[in-house]
C-alpha cells in the first residue's frame, strides 16, 4: 500500500488541487495530513507581540477578526477540495487552525457529505483492511492549553485522549502536529516532543506522520517506529509512504 504524506499546507490550496495527478501517478490509496490548514498571519504577529509585552494576545484586534472570517471561509475551502482527491483523506489540525470549534464544524460537515473523508484528531479511521489510523493535532506543550487562538494542548491531554489505542489490536499509523523527541525513554512529563516519543514507545505504531518544524522533510526510526517529514505543503512538499516495502520518497509539486 502506499500512502501520501502530507503537512503544513498554510492555504496554499492550488497545491491540494494538485495532489489528484500525484495520487493517480504514484498509485496512491489514501492521505494523511498533519495539520495547518490556516496561515495565521496576523494571529502569529499579535501572538510575538503580547509575548514581548508580557500579556495575553487580544482577540478583538481588527485585522484577527477580518482574518478569522477568513480563516472559517479557508476551512470550508480545504474540505471541499479534499474531495476531488478520490481516495480517503486522514486529517489532524495544526497549531494554526484555530479555534477548535471551527475546524471540527466544518470536519464534520464534510464526514457527513463525504465519507472519505476522516478526522482522526482524538479519534481512529480503518484504513485499507488492516491498519487503524489515529492521532491528535495541535501543539502538544508541557502545560499550556489553548482551543481559540491558537490550538495547544498539554501532554497529559494528549496521552489521555488517545488511550483508546490500547483497546485497539490492528496496526497502527499515528499523525501528530508535534513532532516527537529523539530519544523514546524521556519522561512523558516533561514536554510536548516527550508527550509524543511516550505515544510512540507505548503503542508501537508502524508509521507516524509529522509536521515537524520549518518544512523538516526526512524519516527517522524511534524504535520500530518510522517516523515522516513530509515536508510543507506549502512550499510543493509531500511523502510518498511503501508500507508493504517500508520506504519513503519525497517529492515536490513545484
Amino acid at each position: 500500500m502506499k500512502l501520501l504524506a502530507t503537512s503544513d499546507l498554510r492555504e496554499a490550496f492550488d497545491y491540494i488541487d494538485r495532489l489528484p495527478d500525484v495520487v493517480r501517478d504514484a498509485g496512491i490509496e489514501a492521505v494523511l495530513f498533519a495539520g495547518n490548514v490556516l496561515q495565521a498571519e496576523a494571529r502569529q504577529a499579535e501572538w510575538e507581540r503580547a509575548v514581548q509585552e508580557h500579556r495575553l494576545p487580544d482577540r478583538a484586534r481588527p485585522e484577527i477578526v477580518e482574518e478569522r472570517k477568513n480563516d472559517a471561509e479557508s476551512l470550508l475551502a480545504f474540505f471541499r477540495r479534499l474531495n476531488t482527491i478520490g481516495v480517503p483523506v486522514y486529517v489532524i489540525p495544526g497549531r494554526n487552525d484555530a479555534p477548535e470549534r471551527f475546524f471540527l464544524q466544518a470536519a464534520f460537515n464534510s464526514e457527513i457529505v463525504t465519507p472519505h473523508i476522516h478526522l482522526v484528531h482524538r479519534s481512529f479511521a480503518p484504513l485499507g483492511g488492516r491498519y487503524m489510523v489515529a492521532g491528535f493535532g495541535g501543539e502538544i506543550t508541557v502545560e499550556a492549553r489553548d482551543h481559540e487562538f491558537f490550538l495547544r494542548y498539554p501532554g497529559w491531554e494528549a496521552i489521555f485522549s488517545l488511550d483508546f489505542l490500547r483497546h485497539l489490536d490492528a496496526p497502527r499509523i499515528l499523525l501528530f502536529y508535534t513532532a516527537p523527541a529523539d530519544k523514546l525513554d524521556e519522561p512523558a512529563d516533561r514536554s510536548g516532543p516527550a508527550a509524543v516519543a511516550h505515544l510512540i514507545k507505548t503503542y508501537d505504531p508502524h508509521f507516524v506522520v509529522c509536521a515537524g518544524v520549518e518544512g523538516r522533510k526526512e524519516k527517522v526510526h524511534l524504535g520500530n517506529t518510522l517516523v515522516v517529514y513530509p515536508g510543507s505543503l506549502a512550499a510543493g512538499d509531500y511523502a510518498v509512504i511503501d508500507t508493504r516495502e517500508k520506504t519513503v520518497a519525497f517529492g515536490n509539486l513545484r
